[in-house]
């Protein structure tokens, strides 16, 4: 009887060892698969990480230089920018300007055509100074070859977009390039259909992208602002915008 309940202690034992190799040989089979999982999950996008700004941020925002003016430009898909009427209107379509990707891995200096500005139905300018109004479509398409190595920004959506969301722009005030932050004041600015924003910009600054910092994707372009009087008053056009004046104009930028 005595060995019977020895059997069955040590058959017991053997069981519960076996359960205990079992649990842990499975533990460290997790631990040594879990990089590799976490990796596929964020490379497949089944799970995503908060963005981070990187070069590839940088490289597609260019310096457009048109004669005596400099402005910024940021390329959209492989053949094709954006950037603000106000720098090339003085051209004719088919115009050329000047630009450069400098912060491409190995700087890009090219020759980009003006393809299409959009027509200014703004009040007339007044002592030399444009209404507001002139910036709801201050908007220019430019054309480019294609070229190697600078993967276009990707364009988002201004209809998710709310007061006190964080920005960045990027661009080349007074002719050097430069990347401040801040937030969206509001949705809308002096009663028009603008982003107001009081991340800092200067001359030069124009045209380039306004860029939502929770997900990098383009949701306008800088404009311009109020004037010297009203510090933090920088004004973006609504890419949702953007894309409808665009589409109904027969403009595709993805190509």
């Amino acid at each position: 009887m005595l060995l019977g309940i020895t059997d069955n202690l040590q058959e017991n034992n053997r069981i519960a060892a076996k359960k205990r190799i079992s649990v842990a040989t499975i533990v460290f089979l997790i631990s040594l698969l879990l990089p590799f999982i976490l990796l596929a999950l964020f490379h497949f996008k089944i799970v995503s990480g908060k963005p981070v700004f990187t070069s590839e941020i940088q490289e597609p925002v260019a310096k457009l230089i048109n004669q005596d003016r400099v402005g910024t430009a940021f390329l959209v898909s492989p053949t094709k920018m954006l950037t603000a009427r106000h720098i090339v209107e003085n051209l004719a379509i088919g115009g050329n300007v000047s630009i450069i990707f400098e912060k491409a891995k190995s700087p890009i200096s090219i020759t980009a055509k003006v393809i299409y500005f959009s027509p200014n139905n703004s009040q007339a300018a007044v002592d030399g100074k444009v209404s507001m109004d002139y910036f709801l479509t201050d908007i220019a398409v430019l054309e480019i070859p294609a070229i190697n190595g600078v993967e276009p920004l990707e364009l988002g959506s201004s209809s998710a977009v709310n007061p006190l969301d964080d920005v960045i722009l990027i661009g080349y005030p007074n002719n050097d390039y430069s990347i401040t932050k801040g937030s969206i004041n509001s949705t809308s600015f002096q009663g028009m259909d603008l982003f107001k924003l009081d991340a800092v910009s200067n001359p030069g600054n124009s045209g380039g992208p306004c860029i939502l910092k929770e997900d990098n994707t383009v949701i306008g372009i800088l404009v311009g602002g109020s004037g010297p009087n009203y510090q933090g008053e920088n004004v973006a056009v609504k890419i949702d915008n953007i894309k409808r004046l665009l589409a109904s104009a027969g403009i595709d930028i993805s190509k």
